[in-house]
């Protein structure tokens, strides 16, 4: 008795000594009012049930009833953005297990960041004091994202953003996942998750995303200035850099496909472009954004005209990069130029577009453009038509030259025939082509 009398005071000492501790430093006795982890440690709870059975069915059961269910709004947020189901989760724990044991320890220090994030987040607000509050969400994805603005909330997906160049990416598939994943943790994102969550926090203030490669910039180039701006420190995205010491050269290539509805080369890509470096419309935008700043006299003004721009109003847009001055030629002049210089489809080789009497035993069909074209991207648009009357193509190849596309037919008579040639398709200087439609129908027998 008189053991555990000395236990229960000793007991109660340890657990005064908890009240005094946090009575001087609030932070101990609560999370974050902003930064929210939980779904991190349920997800290594599922992740531990997972290993103890080989059977999928059960192992997606377990995800679901351990992970999914109980998750933060931010996890369900970021599953519907990008389309994560319980089996894709359970598919990349076991087709990856080197990887996942190489990032479990990162994905559990959101807390040592949770207070340089809120403290970047009131600076945000200083300037820009009409900030509307957003819950930040450090969450596991499956591969997809390291970090997104969505329904409101910034979406930090773990796996990703966390990492570092110590992460185990031999595994993964396919060979350009594991590439970009490779390249992209070689430069230590962990260091640069502060920043990456008041870009995305900046992203949850603004309205629609853009419609062409110039807006969708200016979307992106927003939440960057805005974001250094605040944190009071330097992009982490390397396009900065490489464009600032190349700004010519930046400038006149993006305005030769600025108003093109594709962004591949440019956003959201790797370093397959001609510059060798990924993201390129992140400097545009930033460049255009710093050059509006730099000329408004009312710099806080500025800040909200930015954030509070509507991307998808063209007009809006316009006035905006006009007012920036960062364009070498007049806007009108540029937009002209794109349409004129737009490619566009010829016709087809082996009949008149729209002919009504085509043999079906046609094995081949060629699509001749104004130019050449670039053959790393392409669309046929079936979705206005009933699924009889797309064109039934199994095999496809360019000239050489880019300027024609063979696709290999198989035609039935008596048949009405009809395909888009979309967007998609571009030139070698990125314009998208002019959208085509091709209608014909096969004679009877």
């Amino acid at each position: 008795m008189i053991l555990g009398s000395k236990l229960i005071t000793m007991k109660k000492i340890y657990f005064l000594s908890l009240l005094f501790l946090a009575a001087c430093n609030p932070q101990l006795t609560q999370k974050s009012s902003i930064v929210q982890n939980d779904d991190v440690e349920r997800f290594w709870l599922a992740f531990d049930l997972i290993q103890t059975t080989d059977d999928f069915s059960k192992q997606v059961n377990i995800i679901k009833e351990k992970f999914i269910k109980p998750g933060s709004p931010g996890l369900h947020a970021l599953m519907d953005k990008r389309s994560y189901t319980a089996e894709s989760y359970v598919k990349a724990i076991n087709d990856y297990p080197k990887f996942w044991a190489s990032i479990r320890a990162n994905t559990l220090k959101s807390d040592l960041f949770a207070q340089d994030i809120e403290e970047n987040i009131a600076k945000l607000k200083n300037l820009y004091p009409d900030l509307k509050s957003a819950q930040v969400y450090f969450t596991v994805g499956a591969l997809m994202t390291g970090g997104q603005a969505h329904k409101g909330h910034v979406l930090i997906g773990s796996e990703i953003a966390m990492a570092d160049s110590t992460i185990f990416t031999q595994e993964l598939q396919p060979d350009r996942l594991r590439e970009n994943l490779a390249k992209h943790f070689h430069t230590n994102p962990i260091n640069d998750v502060v920043l990456l969550n008041v870009h995305e926090y900046v992203h949850t203030q603004q309205g629609d995303y853009g419609t062409d490669l110039l807006s969708m910039s200016i979307f992106e180039g927003v939440a960057e200035f805005v974001s250094v701006l605040a944190a009071e420190t330097k992009s982490a995205a390397p396009a900065i850099p490489f464009g600032q010491a190349n700004e010519t050269l930046v400038r006149e290539r993006f305005q030769k496909e600025m108003f093109s509805p594709n962004w591949n080369d440019w956003l959201y890509n790797d370093r397959e472009n001609e510059f060798k470096v990924r993201d390129m419309g992140y400097y545009v935008g930033y460049a255009i954004c710093e050059k509006y700043y730099q000329q408004s006299k009312d710099k806080m003004l500025a800040i909200k005209e930015m954030i509070e721009l509507d991307c998808a109003d063209e007009i809006a847009v316009k006035e905006f990069v006009i007012k920036s001055k960062y364009l070498s030629k007049p806007y009108e002049f540029l937009k002209t130029e794109y349409h004129a210089q737009q490619p566009k489809v010829l016709g087809i080789k082996e009949f008149e577009n729209e002919s009504r009497e085509i043999d079906h035993s046609l094995k081949k069909i060629t699509i001749e453009f104004s130019t050449s074209m670039n053959t790393r991207f392409r669309n046929f648009k079936f979705a206005s038509f009933a699924r009889k009357k797309i064109i039934p193509y199994q095999n496809m190849k360019w000239s050489e030259d880019g300027k024609s596309l063979v696709l290999e037919v198989k035609l039935e008579a008596n048949k009405k025939y009809k395909m888009i040639i979309d967007s998609e398709f571009r030139d070698l200087e990125g314009r998208a082509i002019e959208k085509y439609l091709i209608d014909f129908s096969t004679k009877s027998i």
